[in-house]
């Protein structure tokens, strides 16, 4: 018993049990103040014993960086916060040029339930001139489209490329590398999801959960992913969200020009859905197993329970099932049925790319 009251009533017991003790009073003596300590220190000890014992596994832990840690020793990265999305058409009316870009961070603005909140667009688009100059599909991201920099500096062993912020989605995080201050030349860094495609060229980088609960951004050695050189320039930019607050958000329009023009229309093709909070520890405990079991690839029914998860953050409950467990059977095919929050079925467009995710897996 590691109890402090039950340790100390050990100790008296035992000591009453010596000869040199016998007729002494514990409690009213300077002999209690001792026994306080050491009843304090056995108590202490034990707790440590048993707290480190417990963040030892992932089942027992209750720390969240002891969690990510036991998650990441399977290959699993727990996901970020994610910001409402929502898809609209874009058509500038007074536009009269060759072509026309829309920057990444373009605003939207947009309410739901009496708040209002900024959407963003997260790359840039270019369109050529035509009868009616329109951006079809463009997916708009709740939140700040942010910027961080950092150059590397080789002789820094301690040197981190860490995202400043906790309510980053990283779904959106985009990588680009320039060479120097002297050189703008820059290159677009994509996430590697598969060791088995990254190569010692391949413009790979990598992403992690700290022990501060930030997220990490590290780059290969030249043996898994090309190595990044002193003096290059790295730019982190990615949207910092409100996390499911927007969801809902149906109509928009635009804060601003694009380019010079200002006649400007949006049309929702999807209203505003996706937004979450980070995966929280529960979920990280029972997702790590069945996703290291998945070993990243979709092929039985639990794999695809254990990815869409990881790829689509709407959900509320999911359930799958193979084709063969159809009336009729419907073999090679796997069904998954997804429960949004909010109650509401997927649209045609979020099941297209729910899909599209799967395709890599």
């Amino acid at each position: 018993d590691v109890d402090f009251d039950t340790i100390k009533t050990n100790l008296k017991t035992y000591l009453k049990g010596q000869a040199q003790f016998t007729d002494y009073d514990f409690d009213g003596s300077g002999l209690s103040v001792l026994l306080d300590v050491l009843a304090y220190n056995t108590h202490y000890n034990a707790f440590m014993a048993n707290m480190l014992a417990n963040e030892m596994f992932l089942d027992t832990a209750v720390k969240r960086n002891s969690v990510v840690s036991h998650a990441k020793a399977m290959g699993y990265t727990p996901v970020s916060v994610r910001a409402p999305s929502a898809t609209v058409d874009v058509t500038v009316n007074d536009a009269n040029s060759a072509s026309l870009t829309m920057y990444a961070g373009h605003v939207f603005n947009a309410s739901t339930t009496g708040t209002s909140f900024q959407f963003v667009n997260i790359a840039d688009v270019t369109i050529q001139a035509g009868d009616t100059y329109v951006f079809s599909g463009l997916n708009l991201y709740e939140g700040t489209w942010t910027t961080t920099k950092y150059t590397v500096n080789i002789s820094d062993v301690d040197q981190r490329f860490i995202i400043p912020n906790d309510n980053v989605d990283i779904s959106t995080l985009l990588v680009t590398v320039q060479t120097s201050s002297s050189d703008s030349t820059t290159t677009t860094y994509t996430k590697a999801n598969n060791l088995v495609d990254v190569k010692s060229t391949t413009t790979a980088f990598f992403c992690q959960e700290t022990t501060e609960g930030e997220w990490q951004i590290y780059f290969g050695d030249d043996v898994i992913g090309k190595k990044l050189i002193d003096g290059n320039i790295v730019y982190l930019s990615y949207v910092v969200t409100n996390q499911g607050d927007a969801n809902g958000a149906s109509t928009f329009t635009s804060s601003g020009a694009i380019g010079t023009f200002t006649d400007i229309t949006v049309t929702t093709t999807s209203a505003a859905a996706g937004g979450a909070a980070a995966e929280n520890i529960g979920a990280i405990q029972f997702n790590a197993p069945f996703s290291y079991a998945a070993q990243n690839r979709a092929v039985t029914a639990n794999d695809y329970k254990a990815l869409v998860p990881q790829l689509y953050s709407n959900i509320s409950s999911i359930a799958v099932w193979g084709g063969e467990y159809a009336d009729p059977p419907v073999y090679g095919k796997v069904f998954v049925s997804i429960k949004t929050p909010a109650g509401t079925n997927l649209t045609a467009n979020t099941k297209e790319a729910v899909k599209v995710l799967l395709a890599d897996y």
